[in-house]
């Protein structure tokens, strides 16, 4: 049994909590919160009857083996640091740092002190995944349009000049940051590092994204075009192409459908259609089965995506600020 502790208080954690209580290997001890009396509210309002409500980092040491980290994204590094150096495993929101170098250090933090650290993407755990995986292998395709494009909830504050939480331009940075690494994650999960990178924004006036465009050019020369937008809802798929066939999903980060035409019939394409299950539920048994089997090259494999993802989205950010000069 894992006993392990929530840090944050958000809509987020929640879908978390709800995931880890139908778990029989892992256990809730700990909710933290800056204001006591907020743990003490998301305990009572998610029927976590295994936790006790902190205020004190320090409590969590003494009384857990994990954290699971759903702070704003500009308090991840510092808190996963802290927690890796006390030699706990630590399962992080995405993204899992804002800055490659810190992800980096991270992970050498985690490997000196023989202890976890994920990042929780969610796409990368699904079962149907390896739909993916096994076709990308089978049919080396050059092109892929990844489409991610969801309206945030926290629009009407935008649009009245508030720019809190993922917008807010320290702890947030913005669309770049809180939704464009779904996609970027996934490039990198199926064509490997990047090697060359265009990027366009509309900036909000703090000078954080709200919509990205972006083109990769991966080592294996793979070209993606990615349309990313936290201002409004996207109302088609994604596609990787090769000149033997194409293969389609919906929903990019939950897969819940898969369609692949060949090129010699394309009125009969085959069509895969899965549950919309929680993704939590995968992620989770994940960590929970690396941390029991030990399984270090496989914390060590998802690392290198995770610190890759943040070095192409720390070059997007840059790419932002060149505007004309490309």
């Amino acid at each position: 049994m894992i006993k392990i502790a929530t840090i944050g208080t958000s809509e987020i954690c929640s879908q978390f909590a709800r995931a880890a209580k139908k778990n029989i290997s892992l256990k809730i001890t700990c909710v933290y919160s800056r204001v006591l009396e907020k743990a003490k509210t998301f305990i009572k309002d998610n029927d976590i009857k295994t936790a006790k409500a902190v205020d004190k980092f320090e409590t969590i040491v003494d009384e857990v083996d994990a954290v699971y980290i759903a702070s704003p994204n500009g308090l991840h590094y510092e808190q996963a640091k802290y927690f890796l150096l006390q030699q706990k495993h630590v399962l992080i929101e995405k993204p899992i740092t804002l800055d490659a170098h810190q992800a980096l250090e991270l992970g050498q933090i985690a490997t000196m002190n023989n202890v976890f650290v994920m990042e929780a993407f969610k796409t990368i755990h699904l079962p149907q995944f390896k739909h993916l995986v096994d076709w990308v292998e089978e049919n080396n395709p050059f092109l892929a349009n990844l489409s991610f494009n969801q309206y945030s909830s926290r629009m009407s504050s935008v649009k009245g000049g508030i720019f809190e939480s993922v917008f807010d331009a320290k702890l947030g940075k913005g669309s770049t940051y809180d939704t464009l690494i779904y996609p970027v994650e996934l490039a990198i999960s199926l064509f490997g590092p990047v090697k060359e990178v265009k990027a366009m924004a509309h900036l909000l006036p703090n000078g954080v994204a709200l919509n990205n465009v972006v083109i990769l050019k991966h080592e294996n020369d793979t070209l993606v075009s990615i349309t990313n937008s936290k201002s409004s809802h996207g109302q088609i798929g994604s596609e990787l192409l090769s000149d033997s066939s194409t293969l389609v999903f919906q929903n990019l980060t939950r897969l819940t459908e898969i369609a692949i035409t060949n090129h010699n019939d394309l009125k009969n394409p085959e069509m895969k259609n899965f549950l919309n299950q929680d993704a939590f539920d995968f992620e989770i048994q994940t960590f929970i089965e690396m941390i029991n089997n030990q399984e270090y090259n496989l914390r060590d494999y998802l690392l290198e995506i995770s610190i890759e993802a943040i070095r192409v989205l720390n070059l997007i950010e840059s790419n932002h600020e060149k505007i004309g000069e490309n």
